[in-house]
């Protein structure tokens, strides 16, 4: 073989190799990191629980990961509901997920949110699997969490989730005792632009939700609006109990949150009549 060829075929065996040892690499930095990400995406999501129940920003930073999780075992109960607004058992999600090959230690490891959250999306496969379409199979899942501190039930949270300005933007709200009243709001896992949407992570904009009410006089919902600038300035005095403040140069986030704040509450409502009841 001449000097050249073997010069060609020494470089192709090298950068076989160097492609080799790096898609070794990857996959072992991948098969390392997902659980570190998991552990990362489930401790910011107990914390912006804990922001819509009043735990400030200062009070969350000085507390160890493991110290976050364990307020959110001790002083949270999660209930499912299904679309009919009736309490639903982990029990059909972990037999349908267990067809799924999910092993059953990693279903029972699960608390009832993230089984929830991985069953509501194998929706469409496991329709398939029924053979039944997606909206026939789909029973709705939705969580509720109940905040009860030393066993007393203090609030009622729910996920909030939708489209903003460029992405989807993803949060909690809580309601006091008597499910109108807003104990806080938390916003997170959001694309919106520096300075303008993305404010709304902001203590300021956050506080204008409390004290604010979902329901008019008649006890009908109406959600909170965030208005076109300052509510005083723009909203008749008496809607002012259901507005906030808006954020300048951010009116299609705003009408976004609008949208899905609305939407998701009405999705709650009749449960909610229930135990106003």
């Amino acid at each position: 073989m001449s000097q050249a060829k073997q010069g060609a075929a020494y470089t192709y065996m090298f950068a076989m190799g160097l492609c080799l040892v790096c898609s070794i690499g990857l996959s072992l930095a991948y098969t390392y990191l997902k659980p570190i990400q998991a552990d990362n995406v489930r401790l910011d999501i107990v914390q912006n629980l804990l922001t819509s129940v009043g735990y400030t920003q200062d009070q969350l930073t000085k507390m160890a990961p493991d110290e976050v999780l364990g307020v959110f075992e001790k002083d949270f109960q999660v209930q499912i509901l299904n679309k009919d607004n009736k309490e639903a058992q982990r029990d059909f999600m972990e037999s349908e997920l267990l067809g799924l090959g999910y092993p059953q230690e990693t279903l029972t490891g699960m608390d009832k949110g993230s089984l929830m959250n991985l069953f509501n999306t194998k929706v469409r496969l496991l329709a398939r699997k029924a053979g039944k379409k997606p909206d026939d199979y789909d029973p709705g899942y939705k969580a509720l969490y109940i905040y009860q501190p030393g066993g007393k039930v203090e609030a009622y949270v729910i996920p909030i989730m939708g489209n903003g300005l460029w992405d989807i933007i993803k949060g909690y709200i809580a309601l006091d005792l008597d499910l109108n009243t807003v104990k806080g709001i938390s916003f997170y896992e959001h694309a919106e632009t520096p300075g303008l949407g993305a404010r709304i992570t902001e203590d300021w904009f956050k506080q204008n939700y409390v004290g604010k009410h979902i329901l008019d006089n008649g006890g009908d919902l109406i959600s909170i609006t965030i208005a076109k600038g300052k509510v005083v300035e723009t909203v008749p005095d008496r809607l002012h109990d259901h507005y906030v403040d808006g954020i300048s140069g951010a009116t299609l986030t705003g009408k976004g949150i609008n949208d899905f704040l609305k939407s998701d509450l009405s999705k709650y409502e009749p449960y909610f009549k229930t135990l106003r009841n």
